[in-house]
């Protein structure tokens, strides 16, 4: 593979955009997608689109050896792209196994994640946290040597779990070398509003998910439901020149996201128990952005995986949402994406 498009934009592309395109999406135990597309598709993918880098696992590279990873680099330098390796719930001897690897292909940045609990319910998942979180910080100390070894830094996502709190903690616990991958709009998944999340965090934000939701009411809470970006709750001019200002070395990629609904049950007491109390002032601005945002009650949301789509409306799905984000990207938000 040898095509080279210069890069004409500020953002890259996640694997994340395509959960059902790249396989990761399951039926009768195995990938609901017959043909998925692998980490060389996306590079050619983002290539077609003049991006500046893709951000995806190890796995779903077709060689990962040491000299299939040479190749790769190669490959990336030849586009003008960069590479951010994806980790998913940190571990140690993964790390270990990966980071190297993945610097041989040029990378500096690996996001990865401290849980996979969703939809912010900790109580369910982990009825300690703060032992959840010394376990994860024991970790981030183990992996430092290498970071400094392989001059990388790791990016901590918020993915639907940790909130600004537990990302300051993780990053002054780990150092200079940690910081965050900001998914802005899942601030709404742990109650906070995204653009106060995102400036609590400021500096330490070196990596972001260009990533949108629409707000959907429900008895509990609300549904958070994937959308193109220029069609879901955040106004991206604002928040691209928040970054801009407060974390200008940050890496950007598009990622789209789940294909299935969010449920944030915020009006559960169950669900609290997962947070320590906050005053209810703090959450002003969370209750503002909501209900300046929230959809109507009968408003359709289900996604075409959700209503048991065929593979070829799912995956037309996820190109059509891509190919109108990177539009409204290019058109609406030029001057701030490099065009």
């Amino acid at each position: 593979m040898a095509l080279v498009v210069n890069s004409r934009v500020a953002f890259g592309l996640s694997c994340y955009t395509f959960p059902f395109t790249c396989g990761f999406l399951r039926r009768d135990g195995h990938p609901a997608c017959p043909h998925p597309m692998n980490g060389l598709d996306l590079v050619e993918l983002a290539a077609q689109h003049g991006m500046a880098g893709v951000e995806f696992p190890l796995s779903i590279l077709p060689d990962h050896t040491e000299a299939g990873m040479d190749r790769f680099g190669a490959l990336l330098r030849a586009n003008g792209m960069t590479y951010v390796l994806d980790l998913p719930v940190l571990d140690v001897e993964q790390a270990r196994a990966w980071l190297p690897l993945a610097k041989r292909a040029g990378a500096r940045v690996v996001r990865c994640m401290v849980s996979d609990f969703l939809e912010g319910a900790r109580a369910m998942y982990a009825p300690d946290w703060n032992a959840h979180m010394r376990e994860m910080i024991a970790k981030l100390l183990a992996v430092r040597p290498l970071l400094d070894e392989l001059d990388m830094v790791l990016a901590i996502e918020n993915h639907q779990d940790v909130n600004s709190d537990d990302l300051l903690a993780l990053c002054q616990a780990g150092g200079s070398r940690v910081g965050v991958t900001l998914d802005g709009v899942n601030a709404l998944a742990v109650a906070e509003e995204p653009y106060e999340f995102a400036r609590r965090l400021g500096a330490r934000i070196f990596n972001v998910h260009i990533k949108d939701y629409t707000i959907h009411p429900t008895p509990s809470g609300y549904n958070l439901v994937r959308a193109s970006i220029g069609e879901g709750c955040i106004d991206w001019r604002a928040m691209l020149t928040l970054l801009r200002e407060i974390a200008p070395g940050a890496t950007w990629h598009i990622e789209l996201a789940a294909l299935n609904a969010r449920h944030i049950r915020l009006y559960e007491d169950q669900w609290w128990r997962g947070y320590p109390p906050r005053d209810i002032r703090a959450m002003l601005p969370l209750f503002r952005f909501l209900a300046r945002h929230m959809q109507p009650a009968d408003a359709p949301w289900q996604t075409p995986w959700e209503r048991g789509a065929s593979a070829e409306e799912c995956e037309r799905y996820e190109r059509d949402q891509l190919e109108r984000t990177v539009r409204y990207l290019k058109t609406e938000l030029a001057d701030l994406v490099g065009v």
